[in-house]
């Protein structure tokens, strides 16, 4: 019952009620009691002022101690007098009265009292004794005497609050109780057709029945609700109807095709050859009514690295949720395959709209983000999806699917989890990109890659730190950008030897690079996620030190912040091996990948260099400038060395001096140069850094 809104409504209301009433009680109580404290204090001025006229009369021409008692014994009448005392001009008792009803105190001696007539004013005075009133006898300049009255007046006040609470308090208790049975059938009649419409949702749950309506009366919000309601059973009911008609042919069409054997085994998707078939008498099909089809390839994010760490178990696991997961968001009229390891194929026919196809694939990625929970591990399937038309294709099934397949791997270049629509340029890129890879090792043999250094100024203007930087000047393709042939090596297997070529050429370098810089100079180099999955990777560095007499000190590699993350427990045993050599460790881009601020705290690095990003836009607005003073302080606040990037004007050089970067790199200083221009290099940056006007932060 006590789970009723109704119930908890009612009790609530009472407590506020009685809360209420008592607290309005209270204040009358306490108003009542100022009222008759300002009462009786009138009265007694009044009545002291009076008496002491009267004591003027008698003592003006001799002290007549009968007169005097005869005018005190009038006080007789007014019970809550507790004594008086008349005082000659010298302050000395005359005449003492004490009223009949205070005799009985015990000890009661008026003239021991704690009351010190002398001080106190020609008032009414509240005391410890009660109301007390002074007057003089007289003028009081010139008094012949002194009247002195104490007056009991917390008794007869107790009295009084006690009379007005047993007068009153039948009232309120009465009051209350009415006011609590209003507000019961208020809210009796308010949530009946609430508690109607909880009862009809009850029986549709129990009979099953979409097709009952409820009856709604009134225009306010339940009545609301029951419209919603009916609508929402009318829709259920019309999707019940729907769903039954495409189970019945999803029947048919099942044991058709186990009949045939066209199902793969492990998800219960059409396998490769039956996905051919069907798609052959689509493309015909649509050829012939001059509609198009579109397919989607994809397959699994990262699924090597699921099978390698949690075992082929979970990746089979993992295959069956994503079939799964992906066939949701398709129509009932779409099919999806799995053409082979965790290489899948959708087909969606009779497309109207381009529109249409991406709305599918947004809502599958979308839904891929979250991880599936796969034997107590929360396993991430991004995919990547390529998207296809047949129409585009000129409906022959074999351009229909590679153009899907070149467009699933520009979707995996553009970062994973995303979708891509193949247009003709993707032909000519992916030549290119063929070209580039098989062109790659012979760029080693031929050294036609070239080592460029990039300058690192200090926040004093001292040149103490270089990156290098690798560049391609092919005789066959002309120049090509590192942005461009990184991917491609990467995505071809190629990255390693790249790698290994720069450490190699930096090694040979460092002599000369000791003689321009100073023994302290350090080099850093950038590190591929490939390389930190390498485990031989760390004895490759040591053979080469030792090959080229290189103190490790001087070097410094370079990790992205999501390669980092991506390979985890790899990198933390790469960079421990370094730091325990004497190497040191910078991560880069920070702030443009995971950006999570826990792995801070787990990670062994050195610097922390923040991206031009953050630093091309701090000017921007008041938002981008904090963030970057928020990097800037937590690296300093976690003990790290803070080089900054991409420094391109004056403003961003005396602007990151000021605020703590310890370093900074960039266009503004020096353009990457070969170690031949590095002399000269060297010298602008000092002329450049002179030229700051740096304030203290």
């Amino acid at each position: 019952m006590l789970h009723s809104i109704r119930y908890k409504f009612i009790i609530i209301t009472t407590v506020l009620i009685i809360f209420s009433a008592n607290l309005v009680f209270f204040l009358a109580i306490n108003e009542h009691e100022d009222l008759y404290r300002q009462s009786v204090k009138q009265n007694l001025d009044a009545m002291s002022s009076n008496i002491s006229d009267s004591l003027l009369r008698v003592m003006s021409e001799q002290v007549d101690l009968f007169s005097i008692t005869t005018e005190l014994l009038g006080f007789d009448r007014y019970e809550h007098i507790k004594f008086v005392n008349v005082f000659d001009a010298d302050w000395q008792l005359i005449q003492s009265y004490v009223h009949p009803n205070y005799l009985e105190l015990e000890s009661f001696k008026p003239e021991l009292i704690s009351i010190q007539p002398k001080d106190l004013p020609y008032a009414v005075t509240i005391t410890n004794e009660g109301l007390v009133a002074l007057k003089a006898i007289g003028e009081e300049q010139f008094p012949i005497g002194y009247l002195l009255i104490v007056q009991d007046f917390k008794k007869p006040l107790n009295e009084s609050k006690i009379s007005l609470f047993y007068s009153a308090a039948p009232f309120v208790v009465l009051i209350i109780a009415l006011t609590i049975i209003i507000s019961f059938w208020i809210y009796q009649r308010l949530l009946s057709p609430l508690l109607a419409l909880s009862k009809f949702t009850q029986k549709v749950e129990k009979s099953t029945n979409y097709k009952l309506q409820y009856q709604v009366t009134g225009h306010d919000e339940v009545s609301q609700l029951g419209n919603d309601i009916n609508a929402l059973l009318q829709t259920i009911d019309s999707q019940v109807q729907t769903n039954h008609k495409h189970t019945a042919q999803l029947l048919v069409q099942t044991h058709s095709m186990e009949r045939l054997a066209n199902y793969d085994i492990l998800t219960g998707l059409p396998n490769r050859m039956f996905f051919m078939d069907l798609l052959k008498l689509e493309l015909a099909s649509s050829k012939s009514n001059d509609r198009d089809v579109a397919i989607m390839f994809f397959d699994v994010d990262s699924f090597k690295g699921v099978n390698d760490t949690l075992g082929h178990e979970t990746g089979d696991m993992l295959l069956q949720a994503v079939a799964k997961k992906v066939k949701s968001y398709l129509r009932s009229n779409d099919i999806i395959a799995r053409l082979g390891g965790d290489e899948f194929l959708i087909m969606l026919p009779n497309i109207t709209e381009q529109s249409i196809v991406i709305d599918i694939a947004e809502s599958i990625i979308e839904g891929m983000k979250e991880p599936f929970t796969i034997n107590e591990w929360d396993v991430p399937a991004g995919i990547s999806i390529g998207i296809a038309s047949a129409k585009e294709a000129e409906f022959d099934i074999n351009t229909f699917i590679s153009n899907a397949d070149i467009a699933m791997y520009t979707s995996k270049e553009k970062g994973k989890g995303a979708y891509t629509i193949f247009h003709h340029k993707m032909l000519e890129d992916n030549k290119r990109k063929a070209q580039v890879a098989n062109l790659i090792s012979h760029a080693i043999a031929q050294n036609e890659f070239e080592l460029f250094y990039q300058l690192k100024m200090s926040n004093t203007g001292e040149a103490q730190g270089l990156e290098a930087l690798i560049r391609w000047q092919s005789k066959e393709l002309g120049f090509v950008s590192p942005g461009e042939f990184i991917p491609i090596a990467e995505q071809a297997g190629k990255i390693k030897a790249i790698t290994q070529w720069v450490i190699t050429q930096v090694f040979k370098d460092m002599q000369m690079l000791k003689q321009l810089m100073g023994n302290n100079v350090l080099v850093s180099m950038n590190l591929s996620s490939h390389d930190l999955k390498d485990h031989n990777f760390i004895h490759t560095v040591k053979s080469k030190l030792l090959e080229h007499s290189v103190d490790i000190s001087n070097i410094q590699f370079e990790i992205t912040e999501s390669s980092y993350l991506e390979n985890f427990e790899n990198a933390n045993q790469f960079f421990n091996q370094v730091k325990v050599m004497g190497g040191s460790i910078a991560l880069d881009d920070f702030g443009t990948g995971y950006s999570s601020l826990s792995y801070l705290t787990k990670i062994e690095i050195d610097t922390l260099k923040i991206d031009r990003m953050f630093v091309n836009q701090y000017a921007s607005s008041a938002k981008d400038t904090a963030v970057l003073q928020a990097i800037l302080d937590l690296g300093q606040r976690l003990g790290l060395k803070i080089c900054s990037e991409g420094i391109e004007t004056t403003d961003q050089a005396n602007y990151l001096v000021s605020n703590g970067s310890d370093e900074m790199q960039g266009y503004y200083f020096a353009k990457p140069v070969c170690i031949a221009q590095l002399p000269h290099a060297i010298e602008q940056a000092k002329i450049l850094f002179k030229e700051l006007t740096i304030t203290s932060k």
